[in-house]
């Protein structure tokens, strides 16, 4: 039986081994022979390893950090959009991208897009705390301080343990809540919905 093997069996393959081996071990061949595919598979979609890098950390930019911003922007309650982007942000593919994060350290292009990501995540995790949060300089640390948890947690476990990380997301969302300008009954009434 012939098994067709897409773009996003490329992306998985390759997030796969990142999280097992780290970036040193993400290679052509060892993609393909993890896909039980030949090199021609490869050719075929990406024409070389210089183009596939950048088409692998486009599709982790846009599904690991554009994807959470959309999804969170459909809530309308501000509580409840860094409630879903807390969740959202617990089931990221952390082992993966602390191997990213370590990649970026050598690799100029690489390093680029992690900047980019970071700078992407920071931004999304303002606005959603600029809606409960009125000071701007507040907003703005409380950003930063909401990203580095969660580069802190990639870099310090390995896997990541994501009940712990839940913790400490919730940490950070009663912190972003102590600031809140929303009214004490809607925070209550909200915090009702959530246990039901």
């Amino acid at each position: 039986m012939h098994l067709t093997v897409t773009r996003d069996d490329y992306f998985e393959g390759a997030m796969k081994i990142l999280a097992t081996e780290g970036h040193h071990a993400l290679k052509m061949s060892t993609l393909c022979k993890m896909l039980g595919v030949t090199t021609g598979s490869f050719y075929n979609y990406f024409g070389s390893w210089a183009e596939f890098t950048p088409q692998l950390l486009t599709n982790w930019e846009k599904e690991q950090t554009l994807r959470i911003e959309e999804v969170s922007n459909e809530q309308d309650d501000p509580l409840s959009r860094i409630v879903t982007m807390k969740e959202l942000s617990t089931t990221l593919p952390h082992e993966s991208e602390a191997a990213i994060r370590a990649w970026s350290n050598g690799d100029p292009l690489v390093a680029e897009f992690q900047r980019r990501v970071d700078d992407e995540r920071v931004a999304a995790l303002r606005a959603v705390v600029k809606t409960l949060v009125p000071d701007d300089a507040k907003a703005e640390l409380l950003s930063l301080m909401g990203v580095s948890l969660l580069i802190g947690a990639q870099s310090l476990r390995n896997p990541v343990d994501r009940d712990e990380l839940h913790r400490l997301f919730d940490e950070f969302e009663r912190t972003v809540r102590s600031y809140s300008q929303v009214p004490e009954d809607a925070r209550r009434s909200e915090s009702r919905s959530r246990r039901r």
